[in-house]
């Protein structure tokens, strides 16, 4: 599916990732993107705020 994505121009969104093993496999299959608990569960919007500034690795946001 990713590739044939790839194939037709689009970008992946990976949805609902919840280990670095699934993380991992979809690094491996270059997709874009992921979302999920693996990454942060949901929060409210001070606590994201100081998420974003406290973390040390790459992250992007999208609504």
């Amino acid at each position: 599916m990713i590739t044939l994505s790839h194939d037709l121009g689009y970008r992946v969104v990976a949805e609902g990732v919840e280990t670095a093993a699934a993380a991992a496999i979809l690094a491996e299959l270059e997709c874009e993107e992921a979302q999920g608990y693996y990454f942060a569960r949901p929060m409210e919007e001070e606590a994201l705020r100081l998420w974003l500034v406290a973390s040390p690795q790459e992250t992007s946001v999208a609504a």
